[in-house]
Protein backbone atom coordinates (compact mmCIF):
# COMPACT_ATOMS: atom_id res chain seq x y z
CA UNK A 1 0.00 0.00 0.00
CA UNK A 2 1.16 3.26 -1.28
CA UNK A 3 0.66 6.86 0.37
CA UNK A 4 0.73 8.44 3.76
CA UNK A 5 -0.68 6.75 6.62
CA UNK A 6 -3.36 8.90 8.39
CA UNK A 7 -2.19 9.95 11.81
CA UNK A 8 -4.84 12.74 13.53
CA UNK A 9 -4.69 10.61 16.55
CA UNK A 10 -7.78 12.13 18.90
CA UNK A 11 -6.73 11.80 22.25
CA UNK A 12 -3.93 10.40 24.59
CA UNK A 13 -4.66 7.58 27.52
CA UNK A 14 -2.38 6.01 30.49
CA UNK A 15 -1.80 2.61 30.85
CA UNK A 16 0.87 1.59 34.21
CA UNK A 17 1.65 -1.73 34.38
CA UNK A 18 3.93 -3.53 36.76
CA UNK A 19 7.13 -4.27 35.20
CA UNK A 20 8.17 -7.76 36.97
CA UNK A 21 10.93 -9.22 34.76
CA UNK A 22 11.42 -6.73 32.19
CA UNK A 23 12.62 -3.12 32.98
CA UNK A 24 12.38 -0.91 29.91
CA UNK A 25 14.36 1.78 29.46
CA UNK A 26 12.88 4.65 27.29
CA UNK A 27 15.90 6.07 25.58
CA UNK A 28 17.80 2.90 24.72
CA UNK A 29 17.45 -0.31 23.10
CA UNK A 30 20.09 -3.04 23.92
CA UNK A 31 20.70 -5.29 21.79
CA UNK A 32 23.49 -8.18 23.25
CA UNK A 33 24.34 -10.83 20.64
CA UNK A 34 27.07 -13.07 21.02
CA UNK A 35 30.81 -11.80 20.50
CA UNK A 36 31.58 -11.16 17.00
CA UNK A 37 34.40 -13.46 15.79
CA UNK A 38 37.69 -11.97 14.71
CA UNK A 39 38.82 -12.81 11.57
CA UNK A 40 42.00 -11.53 9.23
CA UNK A 41 41.48 -7.80 8.42
CA UNK A 42 39.79 -7.18 5.18
CA UNK A 43 41.28 -3.90 5.03
CA UNK A 44 44.60 -5.27 4.40
CA UNK A 45 48.19 -5.35 6.02
CA UNK A 46 49.29 -2.54 7.62
CA UNK A 47 52.87 -0.19 7.04
CA UNK A 48 55.18 1.36 9.33
CA UNK A 49 55.89 4.48 8.25
CA UNK A 50 58.82 6.25 7.48
CA UNK A 51 58.90 7.61 11.26
CA UNK A 52 60.38 11.14 11.66
CA UNK A 53 63.41 11.32 13.69
CA UNK A 54 63.42 11.83 16.62
CA UNK A 55 60.25 10.58 16.86
CA UNK A 56 57.65 11.36 19.50
CA UNK A 57 54.54 10.72 21.69
CA UNK A 58 52.23 10.71 19.63
CA UNK A 59 48.24 11.09 20.70
CA UNK A 60 46.47 12.99 17.60
CA UNK A 61 46.59 12.24 13.97
CA UNK A 62 43.89 13.56 11.61
CA UNK A 63 43.96 14.30 7.67
CA UNK A 64 43.43 17.95 7.43
CA UNK A 65 43.53 20.62 4.30
CA UNK A 66 45.08 18.30 2.26
CA UNK A 67 47.89 17.09 4.85
CA UNK A 68 48.47 14.67 7.53
CA UNK A 69 49.24 16.11 10.84
CA UNK A 70 50.29 14.13 14.13
CA UNK A 71 50.73 15.75 17.61
CA UNK A 72 51.54 14.33 20.96
CA UNK A 73 52.76 14.83 24.43
CA UNK A 74 56.28 16.64 23.13
CA UNK A 75 57.66 19.23 21.21
CA UNK A 76 57.28 18.03 17.82
CA UNK A 77 54.52 17.90 15.25
CA UNK A 78 54.79 15.71 12.32
CA UNK A 79 53.56 16.71 8.62
CA UNK A 80 52.81 14.05 6.01
CA UNK A 81 51.42 14.82 2.41
CA UNK A 82 50.99 10.99 1.74
CA UNK A 83 50.64 9.08 4.93
CA UNK A 84 53.93 7.29 4.74
CA UNK A 85 56.65 9.64 4.91
CA UNK A 86 56.80 12.49 7.49
CA UNK A 87 58.60 15.40 8.66
CA UNK A 88 59.08 16.73 12.13
CA UNK A 89 59.09 20.25 13.44
CA UNK A 90 59.33 21.79 16.41
CA UNK A 91 55.64 23.26 18.15
CA UNK A 92 55.76 24.99 22.15
CA UNK A 93 55.76 21.46 24.28
CA UNK A 94 52.74 20.55 25.34
CA UNK A 95 50.23 17.53 25.83
CA UNK A 96 48.81 17.95 22.40
CA UNK A 97 45.92 15.51 22.71
CA UNK A 98 43.73 16.81 20.00
CA UNK A 99 43.61 18.48 16.47
CA UNK A 100 41.41 19.93 14.15
CA UNK A 101 41.16 22.22 11.17
CA UNK A 102 38.39 24.54 10.73
CA UNK A 103 38.07 28.09 8.87
CA UNK A 104 41.79 28.43 7.84
CA UNK A 105 43.16 27.56 10.82
CA UNK A 106 44.72 24.04 12.65
CA UNK A 107 43.37 24.08 16.56
CA UNK A 108 45.28 21.74 19.18
CA UNK A 109 44.53 21.83 22.31
CA UNK A 110 46.25 20.40 25.60
CA UNK A 111 45.19 17.64 27.94
CA UNK A 112 46.75 18.84 30.85
CA UNK A 113 44.97 22.11 32.68
CA UNK A 114 48.10 23.81 32.87
CA UNK A 115 49.71 26.73 30.51
CA UNK A 116 49.95 26.39 27.22
CA UNK A 117 46.34 24.84 26.67
CA UNK A 118 46.03 26.03 22.71
CA UNK A 119 48.10 26.46 20.02
CA UNK A 120 47.07 27.32 16.28
CA UNK A 121 48.36 27.12 13.00
CA UNK A 122 47.61 28.58 9.43
CA UNK A 123 49.97 26.11 7.52
CA UNK A 124 50.61 22.92 9.89
CA UNK A 125 54.02 23.34 10.22
CA UNK A 126 54.80 26.84 12.01
CA UNK A 127 52.24 26.66 15.15
CA UNK A 128 52.39 29.57 17.95
CA UNK A 129 50.34 29.00 21.21
CA UNK A 130 47.69 31.65 22.18
CA UNK A 131 46.06 32.51 25.15
CA UNK A 132 43.27 29.00 25.30
CA UNK A 133 41.16 27.95 27.00
CA UNK A 134 41.57 26.09 30.77
CA UNK A 135 41.04 22.76 31.71
CA UNK A 136 42.06 19.21 30.11
CA UNK A 137 40.82 18.77 26.59
CA UNK A 138 40.27 15.38 25.26
CA UNK A 139 38.71 15.57 22.04
CA UNK A 140 38.75 18.42 19.27
CA UNK A 141 35.96 18.21 16.05
CA UNK A 142 34.61 20.68 13.60
CA UNK A 143 31.32 21.01 12.29
CA UNK A 144 28.62 23.58 11.26
CA UNK A 145 31.03 26.16 10.76
CA UNK A 146 32.32 25.76 14.47
CA UNK A 147 34.70 23.64 16.81
CA UNK A 148 33.56 21.76 19.46
CA UNK A 149 36.35 20.49 22.51
CA UNK A 150 35.45 18.32 25.43
CA UNK A 151 37.81 18.10 28.80
CA UNK A 152 38.40 15.37 31.09
CA UNK A 153 36.65 17.84 33.76
CA UNK A 154 33.24 17.76 32.16
CA UNK A 155 33.76 20.54 30.47
CA UNK A 156 32.52 21.83 26.65
CA UNK A 157 33.48 24.87 24.33
CA UNK A 158 33.08 26.03 21.18
CA UNK A 159 34.50 28.85 18.86
CA UNK A 160 33.52 29.72 15.45
CA UNK A 161 37.58 30.95 15.20
CA UNK A 162 39.66 28.60 17.51
CA UNK A 163 40.64 31.45 19.47
CA UNK A 164 37.21 33.08 21.25
CA UNK A 165 35.99 30.28 23.13
CA UNK A 166 32.49 29.89 25.06
CA UNK A 167 31.84 27.26 27.46
CA UNK A 168 28.28 25.12 26.58
CA UNK A 169 28.51 22.84 29.68
CA UNK A 170 30.79 22.11 32.52
CA UNK A 171 29.39 19.00 34.82
CA UNK A 172 32.41 17.44 36.96
CA UNK A 173 31.07 14.57 37.49
CA UNK A 174 31.45 13.58 33.61
CA UNK A 175 34.75 12.41 31.98
CA UNK A 176 34.61 13.42 28.14
CA UNK A 177 36.52 11.37 26.44
CA UNK A 178 35.49 12.01 22.43
CA UNK A 179 33.37 14.04 20.52
CA UNK A 180 32.29 13.58 17.24
CA UNK A 181 30.04 15.31 14.51
CA UNK A 182 27.30 14.00 11.81
CA UNK A 183 23.59 14.15 10.88
CA UNK A 184 23.77 17.41 11.52
CA UNK A 185 24.61 16.76 15.55
CA UNK A 186 27.09 16.78 17.92
CA UNK A 187 27.66 13.54 19.80
CA UNK A 188 30.06 13.10 22.90
CA UNK A 189 30.78 10.21 25.47
CA UNK A 190 31.71 9.89 28.83
CA UNK A 191 34.54 7.43 30.49
CA UNK A 192 33.22 8.01 34.09
CA UNK A 193 29.36 6.98 33.90
CA UNK A 194 29.11 5.89 30.03
CA UNK A 195 26.59 8.26 29.31
CA UNK A 196 26.49 10.40 25.77
CA UNK A 197 25.58 14.02 25.11
CA UNK A 198 24.26 15.46 22.00
CA UNK A 199 23.87 19.01 20.53
CA UNK A 200 22.42 20.03 17.32
CA UNK A 201 24.36 23.58 17.59
CA UNK A 202 27.12 22.95 20.17
CA UNK A 203 25.52 25.25 22.44
CA UNK A 204 22.72 23.20 24.23
CA UNK A 205 23.22 19.99 25.19
CA UNK A 206 20.82 17.10 26.17
CA UNK A 207 22.41 14.01 27.93
CA UNK A 208 21.30 10.35 28.12
CA UNK A 209 22.64 7.70 29.80
CA UNK A 210 24.39 4.18 28.67
CA UNK A 211 22.69 1.80 27.69
CA UNK A 212 23.64 -0.88 29.90
CA UNK A 213 25.59 -0.05 33.27
CA UNK A 214 29.19 -0.44 33.37
CA UNK A 215 29.89 1.08 30.14
CA UNK A 216 33.49 3.40 30.04
CA UNK A 217 33.15 5.06 26.38
CA UNK A 218 36.75 5.94 25.19
CA UNK A 219 35.56 7.11 21.41
CA UNK A 220 33.13 8.05 19.18
CA UNK A 221 32.93 8.36 15.38
CA UNK A 222 30.72 8.89 12.11
CA UNK A 223 30.48 7.15 8.85
CA UNK A 224 27.65 5.96 6.36
CA UNK A 225 24.59 7.59 8.58
CA UNK A 226 25.46 6.74 11.94
CA UNK A 227 27.85 7.38 15.18
CA UNK A 228 29.72 4.42 16.80
CA UNK A 229 30.93 4.64 20.31
CA UNK A 230 33.79 1.98 21.68
CA UNK A 231 34.09 1.35 25.16
CA UNK A 232 37.59 2.15 26.17
CA UNK A 233 37.53 -0.56 29.55
CA UNK A 234 38.13 -3.44 27.32
CA UNK A 235 34.89 -4.74 27.38
CA UNK A 236 34.61 -5.62 23.79
CA UNK A 237 30.89 -3.81 23.95
CA UNK A 238 30.30 -1.38 20.93
CA UNK A 239 27.51 0.42 20.23
CA UNK A 240 25.65 2.57 17.09
CA UNK A 241 23.47 5.08 16.66
CA UNK A 242 21.78 7.10 13.86
CA UNK A 243 21.01 10.13 16.26
CA UNK A 244 23.42 9.96 19.28
CA UNK A 245 20.56 9.37 22.02
CA UNK A 246 19.26 5.42 21.50
CA UNK A 247 21.89 3.04 20.64
CA UNK A 248 22.12 -0.63 20.06
CA UNK A 249 24.98 -2.72 21.74
CA UNK A 250 27.32 -5.26 19.88
CA UNK A 251 30.28 -6.97 20.93
CA UNK A 252 33.58 -8.34 19.62
CA UNK A 253 36.15 -10.92 20.58
CA UNK A 254 38.72 -10.64 21.48
CA UNK A 255 37.74 -7.85 23.39
CA UNK A 256 40.51 -4.86 24.04
CA UNK A 257 40.49 -1.35 24.99
CA UNK A 258 39.88 0.93 22.06
CA UNK A 259 41.19 4.18 22.34
CA UNK A 260 40.67 5.71 18.47
CA UNK A 261 37.97 5.38 15.34
CA UNK A 262 37.43 6.96 12.10
CA UNK A 263 35.74 6.15 9.20
CA UNK A 264 36.48 5.66 5.85
CA UNK A 265 36.13 3.82 2.38
CA UNK A 266 33.17 2.09 3.51
CA UNK A 267 34.96 0.71 6.81
CA UNK A 268 34.99 1.88 10.31
CA UNK A 269 38.38 1.21 11.47
CA UNK A 270 39.48 1.35 15.56
CA UNK A 271 42.89 1.18 17.26
CA UNK A 272 43.62 0.85 20.94
CA UNK A 273 46.22 -1.74 23.35
CA UNK A 274 45.09 -5.19 22.90
CA UNK A 275 45.32 -7.53 26.08
CA UNK A 276 47.09 -10.97 24.74
CA UNK A 277 45.79 -10.71 21.58
CA UNK A 278 48.19 -9.19 18.27
CA UNK A 279 44.98 -7.43 16.32
CA UNK A 280 45.59 -3.93 18.02
CA UNK A 281 42.92 -2.84 14.70
CA UNK A 282 39.81 -3.93 14.40
CA UNK A 283 37.35 -2.65 11.26
CA UNK A 284 33.99 -2.68 10.12
CA UNK A 285 31.45 -2.37 7.07
CA UNK A 286 28.65 -2.14 9.64
CA UNK A 287 29.59 -1.24 12.79
CA UNK A 288 28.29 -5.01 14.22
CA UNK A 289 30.66 -7.88 12.95
CA UNK A 290 34.06 -6.62 13.38
CA UNK A 291 37.48 -8.60 12.12
CA UNK A 292 40.78 -8.13 13.49
CA UNK A 293 44.19 -7.12 11.56
CA UNK A 294 47.66 -7.89 13.09
CA UNK A 295 50.08 -4.87 14.51
CA UNK A 296 52.57 -3.93 12.08
CA UNK A 297 55.18 -3.39 15.61
CA UNK A 298 55.02 -4.80 18.98
CA UNK A 299 51.61 -6.38 20.03
CA UNK A 300 51.94 -4.42 23.49
CA UNK A 301 51.72 -1.08 21.62
CA UNK A 302 49.43 1.43 22.75
CA UNK A 303 47.86 2.96 19.74
CA UNK A 304 46.11 6.09 20.13
CA UNK A 305 44.31 7.51 17.17
CA UNK A 306 43.75 6.83 13.89
CA UNK A 307 42.07 8.91 10.99
CA UNK A 308 41.18 8.73 7.17
CA UNK A 309 42.08 10.95 4.06
CA UNK A 310 43.31 10.69 0.69
CA UNK A 311 42.34 7.34 0.49
CA UNK A 312 44.45 5.93 3.44
CA UNK A 313 43.98 5.25 6.34
CA UNK A 314 47.01 6.38 9.47
CA UNK A 315 47.48 5.34 12.75
CA UNK A 316 49.55 6.76 15.68
CA UNK A 317 50.66 5.39 18.90
CA UNK A 318 52.50 6.27 22.23
CA UNK A 319 55.62 4.75 21.62
CA UNK A 320 56.15 7.21 18.68
CA UNK A 321 55.31 4.64 15.66
CA UNK A 322 52.96 5.65 12.81
CA UNK A 323 51.62 3.07 10.58
CA UNK A 324 49.48 3.49 7.48
CA UNK A 325 46.91 1.01 5.01
CA UNK A 326 45.99 2.22 1.37
CA UNK A 327 42.69 1.64 0.77
CA UNK A 328 40.74 1.26 -2.72
CA UNK A 329 41.33 4.84 -5.16
CA UNK A 330 37.99 7.10 -5.09
CA UNK A 331 35.96 4.60 -3.20
CA UNK A 332 32.38 5.45 -1.82
CA UNK A 333 29.66 4.10 0.67
CA UNK A 334 28.40 1.56 -1.57
CA UNK A 335 24.94 0.56 0.93
CA UNK A 336 22.67 3.70 1.55
CA UNK A 337 22.22 5.25 5.26
CA UNK A 338 19.51 4.42 7.40
CA UNK A 339 16.00 6.30 6.44
CA UNK A 340 15.20 8.83 8.39
CA UNK A 341 11.80 10.32 10.92
CA UNK A 342 10.93 6.78 11.01
CA UNK A 343 7.77 7.56 12.86
CA UNK A 344 3.68 6.20 12.55
CA UNK A 345 0.18 5.23 14.00
CA UNK A 346 -0.63 2.25 16.59
CA UNK A 347 -3.94 0.29 16.06
CA UNK A 348 -5.75 -2.66 17.15
CA UNK A 349 -2.90 -5.54 16.75
CA UNK A 350 -0.48 -3.56 14.29
CA UNK A 351 1.70 -0.62 13.75
CA UNK A 352 1.22 1.29 10.37
CA UNK A 353 5.35 2.58 10.02
CA UNK A 354 6.45 5.06 7.62
CA UNK A 355 9.60 7.37 7.09
CA UNK A 356 11.81 9.54 4.86
CA UNK A 357 14.60 8.56 2.30
CA UNK A 358 17.35 8.07 3.56
CA UNK A 359 20.17 11.29 3.13
CA UNK A 360 22.75 9.13 0.80
CA UNK A 361 21.69 6.17 -1.76
CA UNK A 362 25.25 4.97 -1.73
CA UNK A 363 26.46 3.38 -4.39
CA UNK A 364 23.48 2.74 -6.36
CA UNK A 365 19.70 3.96 -6.10
CA UNK A 366 17.42 3.05 -3.24
CA UNK A 367 15.44 0.08 -4.56
CA UNK A 368 12.83 -0.65 -0.89
CA UNK A 369 12.89 -0.99 2.60
CA UNK A 370 12.64 -3.29 5.49
CA UNK A 371 11.14 -2.58 9.08
CA UNK A 372 11.39 -5.09 11.81
CA UNK A 373 9.83 -4.65 15.12
CA UNK A 374 10.53 -7.16 17.87
CA UNK A 375 9.25 -7.82 21.63
CA UNK A 376 12.62 -9.16 22.15
CA UNK A 377 10.73 -12.77 21.67
CA UNK A 378 8.86 -12.60 18.28
CA UNK A 379 10.12 -10.25 15.69
CA UNK A 380 7.81 -9.29 12.64
CA UNK A 381 8.49 -7.32 9.75
CA UNK A 382 7.52 -5.91 6.31
CA UNK A 383 8.96 -4.16 3.74
CA UNK A 384 7.98 -1.22 2.15
CA UNK A 385 8.65 0.15 -1.62
CA UNK A 386 9.67 3.29 -2.86
CA UNK A 387 8.01 6.05 -2.41
CA UNK A 388 8.11 9.97 -1.02
CA UNK A 389 6.70 8.91 2.29
CA UNK A 390 7.17 4.67 2.47
CA UNK A 391 5.17 2.97 4.44
CA UNK A 392 4.08 -0.75 5.20
CA UNK A 393 2.33 -2.30 8.24
CA UNK A 394 2.58 -5.12 10.69
CA UNK A 395 -0.24 -7.06 12.16
CA UNK A 396 -1.20 -9.89 14.50
CA UNK A 397 0.68 -7.94 17.61
CA UNK A 398 -0.82 -8.06 21.54
CA UNK A 399 -2.86 -4.84 22.47
CA UNK A 400 -0.38 -3.34 25.59
CA UNK A 401 2.50 -5.29 24.39
CA UNK A 402 5.76 -3.14 23.92
CA UNK A 403 7.24 -3.33 20.80
CA UNK A 404 10.72 -1.53 19.24
CA UNK A 405 10.86 -0.63 16.03
CA UNK A 406 13.78 -0.60 13.28
CA UNK A 407 13.63 0.68 9.66
CA UNK A 408 16.56 -0.25 6.73
CA UNK A 409 17.10 1.10 3.07
CA UNK A 410 18.59 -1.14 0.77
CA UNK A 411 20.19 -0.86 -2.56
CA UNK A 412 22.08 -3.84 -4.70
CA UNK A 413 24.81 -3.58 -2.41
CA UNK A 414 22.87 -4.65 0.60
CA UNK A 415 21.10 -3.29 3.72
CA UNK A 416 21.85 -0.06 5.35
CA UNK A 417 22.46 -0.14 9.48
CA UNK A 418 19.20 0.34 11.57
CA UNK A 419 17.70 3.73 12.29
CA UNK A 420 17.48 4.04 16.09
CA UNK A 421 14.84 2.10 17.79
CA UNK A 422 11.65 3.51 18.39
CA UNK A 423 8.67 1.90 21.15
CA UNK A 424 5.67 1.65 19.91
CA UNK A 425 2.32 -0.09 21.64
CA UNK A 426 -0.64 -1.21 19.99
CA UNK A 427 -4.48 -0.61 21.69
CA UNK A 428 -7.82 -1.44 21.05
CA UNK A 429 -8.90 2.43 21.08
CA UNK A 430 -7.86 6.18 21.34
CA UNK A 431 -10.33 6.98 23.61
CA UNK A 432 -10.05 9.03 26.98
CA UNK A 433 -9.27 6.05 29.36
CA UNK A 434 -6.68 4.82 31.86
CA UNK A 435 -6.32 0.33 31.99
CA UNK A 436 -3.64 -1.12 34.48
CA UNK A 437 -2.85 -4.77 34.95
CA UNK A 438 -3.66 -4.57 38.54
CA UNK A 439 -4.91 -1.78 40.55
CA UNK A 440 -2.17 -2.76 43.74
CA UNK A 441 1.54 -2.90 42.65
CA UNK A 442 4.32 -3.30 44.86
CA UNK A 443 7.19 -1.09 46.13
CA UNK A 444 9.49 -2.99 45.66
CA UNK A 445 9.13 -3.64 41.82
CA UNK A 446 9.52 -0.99 39.49
CA UNK A 447 6.43 -0.06 37.94
CA UNK A 448 6.62 1.08 34.10
CA UNK A 449 3.98 3.72 32.93
CA UNK A 450 2.93 3.52 29.26
CA UNK A 451 1.45 6.99 27.60
CA UNK A 452 -0.55 6.04 24.52
CA UNK A 453 -2.54 8.38 22.33
CA UNK A 454 -0.69 11.72 21.87
CA UNK A 455 -1.68 13.86 19.24
CA UNK A 456 -0.14 14.65 16.22
CA UNK A 457 -0.73 17.66 14.10
CA UNK A 458 -2.03 17.73 10.63
CA UNK A 459 1.11 17.22 8.73
CA UNK A 460 1.23 13.87 11.07
CA UNK A 461 4.45 15.25 13.46
CA UNK A 462 4.06 14.86 16.89
CA UNK A 463 4.40 17.67 19.39
CA UNK A 464 7.94 17.95 21.31
CA UNK A 465 6.85 19.08 24.39
CA UNK A 466 7.11 17.24 27.73
CA UNK A 467 4.16 14.70 29.19
CA UNK A 468 3.93 15.01 32.67
CA UNK A 469 3.05 11.54 34.33
CA UNK A 470 1.39 12.57 37.89
CA UNK A 471 1.94 9.51 40.43
CA UNK A 472 0.74 10.46 43.82
CA UNK A 473 2.46 13.63 44.74
CA UNK A 474 5.28 12.61 42.19
CA UNK A 475 6.23 14.04 39.06
CA UNK A 476 7.96 12.31 36.43
CA UNK A 477 8.64 13.62 32.82
CA UNK A 478 9.66 12.65 29.00
CA UNK A 479 9.58 13.14 25.48
CA UNK A 480 6.71 11.24 23.11
CA UNK A 481 8.25 9.18 20.49
CA UNK A 482 7.36 9.32 16.82
CA UNK A 483 4.35 7.00 17.43
CA UNK A 484 2.76 8.43 19.98
CA UNK A 485 3.92 7.39 23.57
CA UNK A 486 6.17 7.87 26.38
CA UNK A 487 7.63 4.61 28.26
CA UNK A 488 8.40 5.95 32.07
CA UNK A 489 9.81 3.85 34.91
CA UNK A 490 9.07 4.82 38.11
CA UNK A 491 10.84 3.19 41.34
CA UNK A 492 10.28 2.95 44.99
CA UNK A 493 7.04 4.92 44.65
CA UNK A 494 5.16 5.96 48.33
CA UNK A 495 3.37 3.16 50.04
CA UNK A 496 -0.56 3.86 50.25
CA UNK A 497 -2.96 5.11 47.69
CA UNK A 498 -2.14 7.35 44.35
CA UNK A 499 -3.43 9.15 41.18
CA UNK A 500 -2.09 8.52 38.40
CA UNK A 501 -2.33 10.99 35.17
CA UNK A 502 -0.69 12.78 32.51
CA UNK A 503 -1.13 16.27 31.27
CA UNK A 504 0.92 17.68 28.31
CA UNK A 505 0.47 20.91 25.76
CA UNK A 506 0.39 19.89 22.00
CA UNK A 507 0.04 22.70 19.55
CA UNK A 508 -1.40 25.24 21.46
CA UNK A 509 -3.90 22.82 23.39
CA UNK A 510 -4.14 21.02 26.86
CA UNK A 511 -5.01 17.46 27.43
CA UNK A 512 -5.01 15.38 30.56
CA UNK A 513 -5.36 11.70 30.32
CA UNK A 514 -8.53 10.38 33.07
CA UNK A 515 -7.22 9.84 36.89
CA UNK A 516 -6.69 6.14 37.53
CA UNK A 517 -6.07 5.26 41.22
CA UNK A 518 -3.69 2.58 42.38
CA UNK A 519 -2.30 1.11 45.75
CA UNK A 520 1.32 0.67 46.57
CA UNK A 521 1.74 -1.89 48.80
CA UNK A 522 5.28 -2.33 51.14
Amino acid sequence: MEGRPLRNIPAFRLQISAAITTLIVAVCFVALPAPDAMGSSPLGVWNVASAPSPTASWYAVDFVDGRWIALGHTAYVAVSLDGSTWTEYPVPPGSWQSVAYGNGRYVALSSLNSSPQEMISTNGVNWTTVSGPAGAWTSLTFGEGRFVAVSSLGQIITSKDGVHWTQTWQQIQYHFTSVAYGNGRFVAVDGTVGATVVSITGLNWNVYSAPITGLRWGTVTFGIGFFVAFDGAGSGYIATSVLGYGWTLHRYAPAQEIDGATFGCDSFVATGQSAGSTNNFVSSSTGATWTGAAVPTDAASDWTSVAFGANRFVAVDSAGNIAWLSSAANCRPNVPTAPQQVSGNIHHGEVWTYMHPPSSSGGAPVNGYRVTISDGTVTKQCSAPVYFEPNCIIKGLKDHQVYWITAQSHNRFGYSAPSDPESAIPVASWKFNAATTAPVVSQSVPVVVQVTGVLANSEGIYPTSMITVHFGASLTYCHPSPFGECLITLSNPSVGPASIYATYTGYGRSYRSPTFHVTVEP
